[in-house]
Formats: C-alpha cells, structure tokens, sequence
C-alpha cells in the first residue's frame, strides 16, 4: 500500500463526483417512493383496516430487522434468475445484468425508505388529537377531505425532522449498490486506486462526497423546516 498522495486524493475526488447523478437518482427515487408508499401504509395502519393493517405491521417489524446489505445481494439473486429470463426472452435490448444491477437497487432502496418512512409518517399521525379529526366530520368532510385539508398539514411539519433523518440514512444506504456492481460515489472514488493499489484517498473521497451531499441536503431541508413552522 502506497503513502496518501494529494493527487491521487483529487483523481480520486473527480472519479467520485462525477457519478454524484447516479447516487442522487438513487436517492431521489427512494425518497419518492417512500413518502407516497409509506404515507399510504401510515394511514392504513392508523385507521387499523382490518387485515391489511396487521400484515402490513408485521412486514414493517420484520424488514426494518433486515440488512440492507442482505437484502440487495438476496434480491440481485432473485432477479438474475426470473427478471433476467424474461428480459432475454422479449428481446428487450437491455443487457441482463446491467438491468437487474439498477432494478435491484431501486427495488431495495425504495423498499427500505418505505418501511423506514412509515413509522416516521405514523408517529406524525398519532401526534395529531383525535378532535381534529372529530371536527372536520363535524363540518360534513369526508375522512379523506379531513385527512387532506386538516390533518395532513398538521403532520407535515412534526414529520420533518424524522423524515431528514431518514434521508440521510437514504443518502448512506445508497454505497451498499457497489456490492451489485452498480458504480456510484463510493465505488467510483475506488476507480484511480486500482492503478496505484493505494485506497485511501479513495475511501477519504467518498467520505469527502457523501458528508457534503448529506450536508447540503439538510440545510435546505432545514430551510424548509423553518418555513413550516413560521406558518
């Protein structure tokens, strides 16, 4: 192993950034699919429909037990051998493996922030009195107008600093795709240490990136936090 060089450290820096994109369509990907799903299963578990509500529980309490590491290596084997097929099969002009890589680590990613986003969502639920709710039937709303106009801006601002957390969380669980083959930040920045044997600079690049991304992104949403609470 070589001694840390600055040079190798910018190679490796460059290397790094310019896959910044792939890591942030992860990251954007996830957090949209777990904001929608996860609002969805908040909801359905707070008003206890019956069934649904009680499996979607248990499948939340078991996942969030799961390795994201276990979870894309389990998943890419699942999917090399039935999404592949059928890629092959229809002629898609797509190669298999390329394809199973990126579904894959949208399919884990998204799937962690949905489970990890609906307990954020359902404690912002059952942060708001049952009066609230109470009140806009009272006035002749329907569950859903009541959920849209009263109780769903109410949740917004107590969800916030959850939901930052768990975008941070987001932004970190997407270095585990290099273990499938996908290149992002982390496995980029290790591209110019394979010439020099010396990964350091590489590993210290990656740190560099991902502490400025998540840095960046929480001061905006921060803004938005302050924002919310002015009104």
């Amino acid at each position: 192993m070589m001694g840390f060089t600055l040079n190798n450290f910018i190679e490796s820096l460059k290397s790094g950034l310019s896959y910044l994109p792939v890591t942030a369509k992860l990251t954007f990907t996830a957090v949209v699919f777990g904001i929608l799903f996860g609002l969805l299963i908040a909801v359905l578990r707070y008003y206890k429909v019956p069934v649904i509500s009680k499996i979607l529980t248990v499948f939340v309490t078991i996942y969030q037990g799961f390795p994201m590491m276990v979870a894309l290596l389990i998943y890419n084997l699942l999917f090399s051998f039935y999404i592949g097929p059928i890629i092959q099969f229809f002629h898609l002009g797509i190669e298999v493996r390329e394809a199973n890589n990126i579904i894959v680590g949208y399919f884990a990613l998204s799937l962690g922030a949905i489970t990890s986003m609906s307990e954020t969502l359902r404690g912002a639920l059952n942060s708001v009195e049952k009066l609230q709710f109470e009140a806009g039937y009272s006035i002749g709303l329907t569950k859903f107008q009541t959920f849209t106009r009263i109780i769903l801006p109410q949740i917004i601002p107590v969800a916030i600093p959850g939901l930052i957390n768990n975008l941070v969380g987001i932004i970190k669980g997407t270095s585990f795709v290099m273990a499938i083959g996908i290149l992002e930040v982390t496995n980029a920045s290790l591209i110019p240490c394979f010439r020099t044997f010396s990964y350091v600079e590489g590993y210290l690049a990656a740190a560099l990136i991902y502490w400025f991304f998540t840095l960046l992104i929480e001061t905006l949403l921060s803004v938005v936090e302050k924002t919310q609470k002015q009104y």
